[in-house]
């Protein structure tokens, strides 16, 4: 007796193993080229993150990036003519005013820089550091504190009592980085 085979009964097809690693590879490379095309990309708010790289921003982009943090951000207000060059990273945010033709990330240390530092007891820092040889110390508004080392005076570094961060205001010229503090045009962004 010969048994005839049922044509409903297959046997499974088997798909060669390579095809799985084919497409394994394939779902890879767009996930990579997704990646890589947000990072180049800045992502799609224009507005940078809290950890980034030098990079040129409009006042709006500053002030929408200032009101995303959990404390101030300082500079000296708008300057026509020049670029505002943003940096962030691990709590320290700069703002840097570049002339015309300047690109972000120029090694000079021939602009002005408001750096804010998200640091706690900043104040308590500040009052521990006029004790060390060197330091000048002013009193400023607000019950605020200005200190600057003698020897590098382009640095200049302010806190208030109870705040959490510390400004540094730098400046080519000693006297302008004192004067920005002093005369109180050094403020949050607003």
């Amino acid at each position: 007796m010969t048994t005839i085979p049922d044509p409903f009964q297959h046997e499974p097809v088997r798909r060669p193993q390579h095809l799985h690693l084919i497409a394994l590879g394939l779902a890879v490379a767009v996930a990579a080229f997704v990646v890589a095309w947000l990072l180049a990309s800045g992502g799609s708010s224009g507005t940078p993150s809290a950890n980034s790289g030098p990079k040129i921003v409009s006042q709006a982009q500053l002030q929408h990036f200032a009101g995303s943090l959990d404390h101030p951000v300082y500079w000296v207000g708008p300057k026509h003519g020049f670029s505002y060059e943003l940096t962030s990273g691990s709590g320290r945010v700069w703002v840097r005013y570049l002339p015309a033709g300047v690109t972000a990330g120029d090694p000079r240390a021939s602009f002005l820089v408001i750096g804010t530092y998200e640091q706690p007891h900043a104040y308590a820092n500040l009052k521990r550091a006029t004790k060390r040889p060197g330091s000048v110390t002013r009193a400023i508004a607000d019950r605020g504190l200005l200190v600057y080392n003698a020897q590098r005076p382009t640095s200049v570094y302010f806190s208030y009592p109870g705040a959490g961060y510390q400004v540094e205001v730098f400046a080519p010229s000693a006297e302008t980085a004192r004067s920005l503090v002093l005369a109180g045009e050094t403020a949050p962004i607003k």
